[in-house]
């Protein structure tokens, strides 16, 4: 297994980024276009909200429970592969399906509660086979060729559907999630230390409770701050999309408002995971935190569909920070006690939370209020969870420098950031 000082093994870093760049082609842009294939079936935009909402609801009810799977088993390259060949079983059903609120939202939330296994084990892997101190750098590329992955889906989806119709981009996502699975042959077991990946570290015994968790304030108001931060975004960019249509956008340019967005994250998360080391954690995440209520705000200025497309690119900044950054603040909270991935779970249902509420008040929005009043309300959820992260939740770098040398007696203390 990767020592703290030897080189990471390179055909297992290959096969994780393959992973990363392989997931988020099979999910990329699936969500806008499949509310444009619903919406050319007749579907109301309510509707649409709560098929979005149901598929939020699955990741809602299993992403706790994941993350803590995740660190009780090592088997975590077979959880990957079976959750892959799910989702994509799934999707390829979709346009196979009637059209009928039953059949879609059933399988929008069978996939949902799959894809909640994909981040837990994609992130245990990297800080099993990084270690904390280089999980960083390692998280930025594996978000780098995440965001790649959205790129190709994008352009892939461009392609199909100017040749074969919106139902054909179903069928690719069952194909990537094959080749995601395989992805995992290149992953050595011998490379991955399985304590660290838990977030412990190196030779140290497993601590079988992870309520530690629930009584450290920085984790409590991180929660709050990431359920806002989602409750404003989960359902942004499917509604930018339908906006797109709006406005006479064609189906490629709906699309389109995915792949700006994705060009910016790639070279934002590779940075991220440096500027993490060198700035703090704070600063990094607060610029994330604070671009969205931006963004979400200069929506309500756009009148063109090209205008809507390259304001996409905000979303580059942020996203693009996000998924590096939150796995490095998980990482030094569980640092040396344990339950990285049920942190990282945790984390991920405050996203569900907000992937299942989000969706159905836009709906709701949109259809009775319109773009413009929907897109006012939404930056103000942002801008209120920017300001609860900026104001309340510490830079957890330094909670670990302290804990470092602080004395036993003052160790709670530190870990609750006070």
């Amino acid at each position: 297994m990767a020592s703290e000082q030897s080189e990471i093994p390179r055909r297992s870093l290959f096969g994780l980024n393959a992973a990363n760049f392989l997931q988020a082609e099979m999910v990329g842009v699936i969500l806008p276009l499949l509310n444009g294939y619903l919406k050319q079936a007749g579907w109301r935009y309510d509707s649409l909200g709560v098929a979005t909402a149901i598929g939020g609801l699955g990741a809602l009810i299993f992403q706790a429970p994941a993350g803590w799977l995740i660190d009780k088993l090592t088997c975590r390259r077979a959880i990957f592969a079976v959750a892959a060949v799910l989702t994509g079983v799934c999707f390829v059903a979709i346009p196979l399906a009637p059209r009928v609120p039953v059949w879609i939202d059933s399988l929008l939330f069978a996939s949902g509660a799959a894809q909640t296994l994909f981040g837990p084990v994609l992130a245990a892997l990297a800080l099993g086979l990084a270690s904390h101190s280089r999980l960083n750098r390692v998280m930025g590329a594996n978000q780098s060729w995440n965001h790649a992955g959205n790129i190709a889906a994008a352009l892939l989806a461009m392609a199909v559907v100017s040749a074969l119709g919106l139902s054909s981009v179903f069928y690719s996502v069952g194909l990537c999630s094959l080749l995601a699975a395989a992805s995992m042959l290149l992953i050595r077991d011998g490379d991955i230390d399985e304590q660290v990946a838990a977030g412990l570290t190196r030779g140290e015994e497993a601590k079988p409770s992870w309520k530690h968790l629930l009584h450290n304030r920085t984790v409590l108001f991180l929660f709050l701050s990431i359920f806002m931060f989602h409750l404003a975004n989960a359902p942004i960019l499917p509604t930018v999309a339908l906006y797109v249509k709006k406005l006479g956008g064609s189906d490629n340019l709906m699309t389109a408002t995915v792949l700006t967005a994705q060009i910016v994250m790639v070279p934002v998360a590779l940075f991220a995971g440096r500027l993490c080391d060198s700035w703090g954690r704070k600063p990094v995440l607060a610029i994330a935190f604070w671009v969205l209520p931006l963004r979400i705000f200069t929506y309500s200025l756009a009148t063109t569909p090209s205008a809507v497309v390259w304001l996409q690119a905000l979303d580059g900044i942020g996203a693009g920070i996000y998924g590096v950054a939150v796995a490095a603040v998980s990482a030094d909270l569980t640092k040396g006690k344990g339950g990285f991935n049920t942190l990282m779970g945790l984390f991920a249902t405050a996203v569900a939370v907000g992937g299942v509420a989000g969706p159905l008040l836009s709906g709701v929005c949109v259809q009775h209020l319109g773009f413009r009043v929907t897109f006012y309300a939404f930056a103000a959820l942002a801008g209120l969870g920017a300001a609860v992260f900026s104001w309340l939740v510490p830079d957890t770098a330094r909670l670990n420098e302290q804990s470092a040398v602080a004395p036993a007696a003052d160790l709670g203390m530190v870990e609750e950031g006070l």
